[in-house]
């Protein structure tokens, strides 16, 4: 936008930049066609002319967009990168750019495992970086996979999900990753940093576009630099000609790529520094190199050659090295020169260059000159000039960074006090003031705000807006005013009728009200500052003032209807209080009757209850037995002295209590002098009403509650709260009977349990106590044999070298057949140390990174007499040479590989097969490990026997049957190799498991072992 913005400066023209989003059609309502939202404001007639961007037609499909510039016809229209023939459009050359970078890593990394994160699909620059990089990847022999690519839409969290997809997902190897833009590539370098991933050492990153921040990341990012600034100044250059009336070809502009360190090399300046010795000269004369000089200077900035102003830098350029000149002629303190130095910075960060540009201009001018310097004194002046230059540069550029934050700084202090003012705003009143008192410090000269509809009622940014729009603010001359007139303005005028007045060039930018889903109109702002987050932030803070500003009138309005009907309102509240109060106690009540849990105190607690919801002042609670006869459990307000036995009311001739549960029904005697045939005992006071509530429970009445008022009746509303509080009051009795029923059996449970964990204990400790028998058992038999076998070995080697031995084959025949035994025995031996030394947790691994491949090729070539007398294949998989190395102690892993193996070769008949194979997957509990399986064709294993064959001394089988030998069929052992596998594995941090189906020595099912390990890290 800069370029635009600066060409049409140049040219007198006015500019209006429309930011709405994607323009995305909505259909109206009276079948008018389509609606674009805030670009049904761009009236045709209203512009002559109009540059399209290509950030408007992400995610939309190629006819989408040419609907949109349809739409906007015949206004002459320009595109950016916009896929549509008959517009003419100003590109990048994405294609070779994106072709540069996969030759430099190609070239000079000898990468050949890249990764490609590519842009939306269907988007024009997306699909050419795409397409390039796929065909030079071809071009170099290089074999395409399509699971090295993952797809993105160029923001950063895509970079992000890019690098989960490919390492996570797909588990996929890589070298390098190329991002079709800069954005998805610092997701990329986040992601990768996170994990632990160094950038460039273990996966190098580039992207494309070279935007400000590639150069002040922490591995500054080698991309592709297409210039934002020159396709702006092109795209207006393209559209004056088609205003003009002039065929305009589309422009295609060149890319460059831009080497930092995160492909892992360093940066241009950096290497431009060396010098090397063939590029020193014989001659002392560097007046003839003054214009080759200047255009390698030229190069070294990237320059283009149909920059404007290439003029100005050669003159400072030539000025610069005839300054260097002279002071190397003067031998003086080079005062001239390093004020040259400061012109060409100066001039270099006008026009936007950077740091690195200018460091790479100095080391080119330092290469060059010391080039044709012989003299060794000259070379040191030359060298002392530089390095001043040098600190001057990093000085400046010190200086700028500093200048660029404090403005930073400073418009972040005005935006937040903007933002603090804003964020009171509930009026349009305080809307106002907050216009006006920070407007002016952001120069901010006009501003309007066009309203569509009425401000408590806004619309939905899901359906078109209106025709029609009126001014509802607006900030003139340094003043906020709201006008009285409420004419509204037709679609197309974008500001009040008379204004702007059209008397100075101006920039303007139109950005849409809304927020959530309502959308309230849209803003016009004549443009100040040239950062276009001053007009977001202002847009958004705007936003939400009138959403809240909406709300307030709404409350506003519905309070005002609430007084219109507050007398009647009031009648009401007094009679429904009433109502809330009794069922606030009965709330209260009921959640008291069900925290109860004790049978006895329960009757007395209905009662108190009920007294709480209801006033009255005597009462009784009546349950039936297992007969069904009434007894009763509890009572309240009668007379000390009263005799319960005679306590009974009569009602038309019956007991209250049966002419309540014969109904069924809450019964109110609202006077008991007006009630037919009431009688009551004598002792009981005579009360004005009573009240019998039934007590129900799965449909059948249980009980009665009786209740009395002395002076007043019962009402209805009474019955009701009676009724609702004696259906909870049942459900509480049945679940206090039922809760003692129940703690009863568990009580019992509990001691029929805890005689049975005391067995338990007991067995436990009988157990163990066996266990410690049987291992101090296999120490002491282990070293006691393993004295005599040492004597037996020794004397077996002296019988060997007699000299009569010799001589007699039956002699040694036989001694070679105690020494296999003896052998066969020590084995033994060390199988039951090593058990004991791993119960006893005396063995400590020494860890180091170990190769899996070597270990089992070891153990492989101690069988392969032993397989192939008994016609056994043994096959080592070819993916265990893919499993990185293990965390593991190799002589204690040879050990426990070799015990399962061994047990696989004994289990096997004869003519069968082992595979062994190994594969890296992620475990839940301990992450990336290996993983080894040791597949057999034997004879199986029963399932209720894969834990238990792990523990000491355990056989399959009978052992009277076994014959001791280690590898013959079915031989039998100490049963402690599997044992001393498990150990191991456990001590390296694994576990090992068995998977088999059932044992079957006819058809031979045959084991899988399993064993994980950790990965070296």
């Amino acid at each position: 936008m800069r370029g635009v913005l600066e060409r049409a400066r140049e040219a007198d023209v006015n500019v209006i930049a429309f930011v709405g989003g994607e323009p995305v059609g909505l259909e109206r309502p009276e079948g008018e066609g389509n609606s674009y939202g805030l670009y049904d404001l761009v009236n045709p007639g209203q512009f002559d002319g109009m540059i399209v961007s290509a950030d408007l037609t992400h995610g939309l499909t190629p006819s989408e967009i040419e609907n949109f510039c349809n739409y906007l016809k015949p206004t002459p229209l320009v595109g950016c990168s916009i896929p549509v023939p008959a517009i003419s459009s100003v590109s990048t050359d994405n294609e070779n750019g994106i072709r540069e970078i996969v030759r430099h890593l190609i070239d000079v990394h000898k990468y050949e495992r890249i990764a490609f994160v590519r842009g939306p699909k269907g988007q024009l620059e997306a699909d050419q970086r795409y397409n390039a990089f796929v065909e030079e990847l071809n071009a170099r022999r290089i074999r395409f996979d399509e699971h090295l690519v993952a797809d993105g839409d160029f923001s950063v969290e895509s970079g992000r999900v890019a690098v989960q997809t490919l390492l996570d997902e797909r588990g996929m190897a890589l070298e390098a990753i190329v991002c079709a833009n800069d954005r998805m590539a610092f997701g990329v370098l986040e992601e990768l940093q996170q994990r632990g991933i160094h950038v460039p050492e273990k996966i190098a990153v580039t992207g494309f576009d070279d935007v400000n921040e590639a150069q002040s990341l922490g591995v500054p990012l080698t991309t592709v630099r297409q210039s934002f600034y020159e396709s702006g100044k092109q795209s207006f250059d393209l559209l004056m000609k088609r205003i003009e009336g002039h065929d305009a070809e589309n422009v295609l502009l060149p890319s460059e790529l831009v080497v930092r360190w995160s492909c892992g090399c360093l940066p241009e300046c950096i290497d431009q520094a060396v010098i090397h010795p063939r590029e020193v000269a014989h001659t002392g004369r560097l007046e003839n190199k003054r214009t080759a000089a200047i255009k390698s200077l030229v190069k070294a900035a990237g320059i283009p050659e149909n920059e404007a102003d290439k003029e100005q830098y050669t003159l400072v350029f030539g000025k610069a090295w005839d300054a260097f000149l002279t002071a190397l002629r003067e031998d003086g303190k080079g005062d001239d020169f390093l004020k040259t130095v400061q012109g060409i910075v100066e001039l270099l960060q006008k026009h936007g260059y950077d740091f690195y540009i200018w460091q790479n201009v100095l080391s080119t001018f330092r290469r060059y000159a010391l080039g044709g310097i012989s003299s060794n004194t000259t070379t040191l002046h030359a060298e002392n000039l530089f390095q001043q230059a040098r600190m001057l540069v990093g000085e400046l550029s010190q200086r700028a960074q500093a200048f660029s934050r404090l403005q930073l700084v400073k418009q972040e202090e005005l935006l937040n006090a903007f933002s603090f003012s804003m964020a009171s705003a509930v009026t349009f009143d305080s809307i106002g003031e907050a216009i006006s008192k920070h407007f002016d410090s952001f120069d901010i000269r006009r501003w309007y705000v066009m309203y569509y509809g009425e401000t408590n009622t806004p619309g939905s940014v899901s359906a078109p807006p209106p025709k029609n729009y009126r001014l509802l603010m607006q900030y003139d001359n340094r003043q906020f005013s709201m006008p009285t007139e409420r004419s509204s303005l037709a679609t197309g005028r974008l500001t009040p009728r008379g204004k702007p007045v059209i008397d100075y060039r101006h920039d303007a930018v139109v950005m849409p009200l809304s927020l959530a889903s309502n959308r309230f109109g849209f803003m016009w702002t004549e443009m100040g500052p040239d950062d276009w987050d001053v007009y977001v932030r202002v847009r958004n803070l705007l936003s939400s003032a009138l959403l809240r500003t909406m709300l307030v009138n709404q409350r506003e309005a519905a309070q005002r209807e609430a007084e219109k009907t507050a007398v009647v309102n009031a009648q009401l509240f007094a009679a429904e209080q009433e109502r809330r109060r009794g069922a606030e106690a009965l709330t209260r009540a009921l959640r008291q009757l069900a925290s109860l849990k004790t049978v006895e105190e329960l009757p007395e607690q209905i009662l108190d209850q009920l007294g709480q919801i209801i006033p009255y002042n005597r009462g009784a609670l009546f349950m039936e037995d297992v007969n069904g006869e009434p007894v009763l459990q509890a009572h309240r307000g009668m007379p000390k002295d009263a005799d319960m036995s005679t306590f009974q009311l009569r009602y038309k001739g019956n007991s209250l209590y049966t002419a309540v549960t014969r109904k069924g029904e809450t019964l109110l005697v609202k006077d008991v002098a007006a009630a037919e045939q009431w009688s009551q005992p004598d002792w009981l006071p005579r009360d004005y009403s009573w009240m019998g509530v039934p007590l129900y429970l799965k449909d059948n009445v249980v009980g009665l509650l009786m209740v009395s008022r002395a002076k007043s009746p019962f009402t209805e509303d009474d019955g009701l709260l009676a009724t609702t509080f004696a259906l909870q009051a049942t459900v509480a009795l049945e679940n206090s009977r039922l809760y003692h029923e129940v703690t009863g059996i568990s009580q019992m449970m509990e001691r029929m349990i805890s005689e049975r964990v005391e067995e338990l204990n007991k067995a436990y400790a009988t157990l163990e106590k066996h266990d410690k028998n049987k291992a101090a058992f296999i120490q002491v038999a282990a070293h006691e044999l393993r004295t005599p076998l040492t004597v037996i070995k020794g004397f077996l080697g002296i019988l060997q070298m007699d000299e009569a031995v010799k001589k007699s084959s039956m002699l040694s025949d036989a001694i070679d057949g105690v020494r296999r035994g003896t052998d066969r025995l020590h084995q033994i031996v060390n199988s039951m140390l090593d058990v004991v030394r791993l119960d006893n947790q005396v063995i400590v691994p020494h860890v180091e990174s170990v190769s899996l491949g070597l270990i089992l090729r070891l153990i492989y070539k101690d069988y392969v007499e032993d397989l192939a007398a008994r016609n056994l294949t043994m096959t080592l998989d070819d993916s265990i040479k893919t499993v990185p190395p293990l965390l593991a102690d190799s002589e204690l892993l040879k050990k426990a590989l070799d015990q399962v193996i061994v047990n696989a070769i004994k289990f096997t008949p004869d003519g069968g097969s082992i595979d062994i194979s190994a594969r890296v997957m992620e475990d839940p509990k301990r992450g990336k490990v290996a993983e080894i399986m040791v597949k057999d064709t034997g004879i199986g294993i029963d399932p209720e026997h894969h834990k238990v064959i792990f523990e000491k001394l355990y056989q399959l089988g009978e052992v009277q049957l076994h014959s001791s030998s280690r590898t013959n069929y079915k031989g039998g052992g100490a049963g402690l190799g599997l044992a001393i596998a498990s150990g191991i594995v456990r001590a390296l941090q694994g576990y090992i498991w068995v998977e088999s189906t059932g044992k079957d020595e006819e058809k031979f099912p045959g084991s899988t072992f399993f064993i994980r390990l950790p990965l070296m890290k």
